[in-house]
């Protein structure tokens, strides 16, 4: 496997760095972030270095639950994840929260232990964060993975998504310093039912994994508005929302044509994704044209 570095994600320096050897490796300590599958590795280390204040990203690596390693501290610097263990083990972090360890996720953690024992030239002990610290880290279900010896899993179940598509056909307004759920008329594929009403604003029902573009065109607004997108998940039994990333956007000249990617996140059970538009002008405008895809893994 290819190990993304860190000039590749745009790490920043570290403030300081303290090296130990092979021979005092004996450890690989498994963790996850307790966050959604969208952190970057940037935004683990700044809020490590800005909010922790550590000299650095705290684990040695991390993987995403599309299974790419990304370069943390290295294999031989001296890490901030467990301590009193960090000397002696190797953190591995995952990107995402309890149930959305992927078997490509684990598959890449797999292999940087076995490369971990390649380069000691033995093996180090299996443990999860919680073994060397008081911490539910790195949840039930990857902990359970790492108790039965980290086996390696076949990846196929990631191969053959659910899809779904859908479009917008009536014009929809789209009033201002309000979030706005987008709803999608038109129904082009959806073979597992995800969009459930058709002609509503639910795109995927939980528990599973998803990727999401929606594309919009708004009309109405003068150039030099603010605008913001998101995904967000509701649960149907009592309007909780858990917003998802926001992306921003400026309003241009005539329409406006906004695009959101959401390359991987995790949808729990009772919860549904839907699409939200706000703009921070004074004046309604209105969505007249858009489309929505999601890949869709169940769980």
């Amino acid at each position: 496997m290819d190990i993304i570095s860190r000039a590749e994600w745009g790490a920043r320096a570290p403030r300081s760095r303290t090296t130990t050897t092979w021979s005092r490796r004996t450890e690989f300590i498994v963790h996850y972030s307790e966050g959604p599958t969208t952190q970057t590795p940037r935004q683990i280390q700044d809020f490590h270095m800005d909010s922790n204040g550590w000299a650095d990203i705290g684990y040695n690596f991390l993987v995403d639950v599309q299974g790419r390693i990304y370069e943390g501290r290295g294999w031989l610097v001296v890490g901030a994840h467990a301590p009193d263990h960090n000397t002696s083990g190797i953190g591995v972090c995952m990107i995402g929260r309890n149930g959305d360890a992927t078997p490509a996720a684990k598959n890449a953690i797999r292999w940087l232990y076995d490369e971990a024992g390649r380069r000691a030239d033995r093996s180090l002990k299996k443990l999860g964060h919680r073994d060397v610290y008081a911490t539910t880290c790195p949840g039930d279900q990857l902990y359970a993975w790492v108790r039965a010896g980290m086996p390696a899993g076949s990846i196929q179940e990631d191969d053959m998504p659910e899809y779904v598509s859908v479009g917008v056909t009536d014009a929809q307004d789209l009033p201002p310093n309000t979030w706005t759920t987008v709803d999608w008329p038109k129904e082009f594929a959806d073979s597992a039912h995800h969009h459930w009403n058709q002609g509503g604003p639910s795109l995927v029902h939980g528990p599973a994994r998803y990727s999401l573009t929606a594309n919009v065109r708004i009309e109405g607004l003068p150039a030099g508005t603010e605008l913001q997108a998101r995904a967000i998940e509701r649960r149907e039994s009592d309007g909780k929302v858990e917003a998802g990333p926001i992306a921003e956007y400026i309003a241009t000249n005539g329409d406006t044509f906004l695009h959101y990617s959401l390359p991987a996140d995790t949808v729990n059970d009772g919860f549904r994704v839907r699409f939200q538009v706000i703009h921070y002008g004074t004046q309604t405008a209105q969505i007249t044209a858009g489309s929505a895809k999601a890949l869709i893994w169940e769980q």
